[in-house]
């Protein structure tokens, strides 16, 4: 325990610069585990490694119990300069992942995710604007704090020596797909038909269907998390990318378009993402930008998406802004509709809390919230896992960031899964809903990457 009876403590250092995810191939190499994450748009891309302290909160009461578990730690933590001298730290203290719900029966390859997971790093390679950062969280009730970041600073040093230019575009071989067959087309409509009809008795609003693709790898090949992670890091530029890697060589990664919060110093951001187009060629993307901003069965998607997110933060904020009509915000293989929405929080709430209050929006669950839920449960026949789940971090004084971990997938040596989903209304249609879903699914299967087995 320090002299100010403070117990954890995080040393903040200065590194030359340098990308924190030219450390993930050592780290690969030392099964360590890990989680990446990388925000072109705010330029801003980090490495956390190890765990300090970990909790796995379960069931339904999981949001407040990580925030019963994290306010005494972060109460009892605080940030110093390799000198001694306290600084203002901003980077992530705790990281957190959550399933997209509870749930007491997981499929095998889900079952070690658990329904949440949130951990303290022991070391955080932090880059913002250029600037990198080193930053070593270390018990002092295990030991003094000089021995401890002594060790830390010689395991980065390591690993920094050992640091791999990132490749660009991974050389592999095409993993291989499970094709579609006539009877996962025909559930798909017999779904989408049954959810029709609950709208048309006014049980349902809107809900998001799900499905998954799985891939194999190439003969004598396993997959790569790392490699799939840097292809979606350097493709989908207007996306949050993110990689979690277990001690199991388990992974869970993708670039997700769907921040779900973020909070800096009360100030909450968020958008309302929905109502989907292919990408097309010359004229033609701007034409089909076009169409999606004239449908109706879009716009009414977003207005729905938009509208509950506003209800549920209007409670706890003030200052509400909501963009009078939703934008077209493009990536490589997909459009959407967007709405950004920001307000300031007004009462005594964690970021867990919000999370709590938006998880899951309309964008990736359904209205209202418990019907939808209640009709996934009863049709989807699918284990999201943490697909469409909050995925982010949170800095000691409670700022931080989720994301919806949408456009993602689950990876092992010798399996992947894909996962996609597409919102429905009455007026959709089965057959443009499942087009939809396959057009997601290429964010993904177009980064899947392999390497040779070792």
């Amino acid at each position: 325990m320090t002299d100010d009876g403070l117990r954890w403590v995080r040393v903040v250092e200065a590194l030359d610069a340098v990308d924190p995810w030219s450390l993930l191939s050592p780290l690969q190499d030392d099964g360590a585990r890990l989680m990446a994450w990388a925000s072109p748009q705010q330029d801003i891309s980090f490495v956390a490694i190890g765990a300090l302290l970990e909790h796995r909160p379960v069931g339904p009461n999981r949001f407040a119990e990580s925030t019963e578990w994290w306010g005494p730690i972060a109460r009892a933590m605080r940030s110093q300069n390799l000198a001694g001298d306290a600084v203002t730290n901003s980077t992530p203290a705790c990281l957190a992942g959550f399933a997209f719900q509870a749930d007491t029966d997981r499929s095998d390859d889900w079952e070690p995710w658990g329904d949440a997971a949130l951990c303290v790093p022991e070391v955080l390679v932090w880059t913002e604007s250029g600037t990198t950062q080193a930053v070593y969280t270390i018990d002092t009730a295990l030991a003094p704090l000089a021995p401890q970041l002594k060790t830390l600073q010689a395991q980065l040093r390591g690993w920094l020596t050992r640091a791999a230019p990132l490749d660009l575009t991974p050389n592999t071989p095409r993993p291989i797909a499970q094709p579609d067959c006539d009877s996962e087309w025909q559930q798909w409509r017999d779904r989408v038909e049954s959810a029709q009809r609950q709208m048309a008795d006014g049980r349902l609003q809107k809900v998001v269907l799900a499905r998954a693709q799985s891939f194999a790898p190439a003969e004598a090949h396993t997959f790569d998390p790392l490699a799939t992670a840097i292809a979606l890091r350097d493709r989908q530029t207007n996306s949050t990318t993110f990689l979690i890697r277990r001690k199991d060589g388990r992974a869970f990664l993708g670039s997700s378009p769907e921040v779900l919060v973020r909070l800096h110093d009360k100030h909450i951001e968020t958008v309302a993402l929905a109502g989907t187009r292919r990408r097309g060629s010359g004229p033609n993307d701007h034409e089909l930008g076009a169409s999606l901003l004239d449908s109706n069965k879009d716009r009414l998607e977003q207005n729905l998406v938009a509208t509950a997110i506003t209800d549920a933060l209007r409670p706890i904020t003030d200052k509400l802004e909501v963009s009078p009509s939703p934008e077209v915000v493009r990536h490589p293989d997909v459009q959407h509709l967007r709405t950004a929405i920001q307000g300031r929080l007004t009462q005594h709430a964690t970021i867990f809390d919000l999370v709590q209050q938006l998880h899951p929006t309309p964008a990736v669950g359904g209205l209202p919230r418990e019907s939808a839920l209640e009709w996934l449960g009863d049709n989807e026949h699918l284990d999201r896992g943490w697909y469409a789940g909050p995925v982010g971090w949170l800095t000691e004084r409670g700022d931080g960031e989720f994301v919806v971990a949408i456009r993602s997938v689950l990876m092992q040596p010798e399996s992947a899964s894909a996962f996609a989903g597409c919102g429905l209304v009455s007026t959709s249609d089965p057959a443009d809903e499942w087009e939809e879903s396959r057009v997601k699914l290429q964010t993904v299967r177009r980064g899947l990457a392999t390497g040779l087995n070792r």
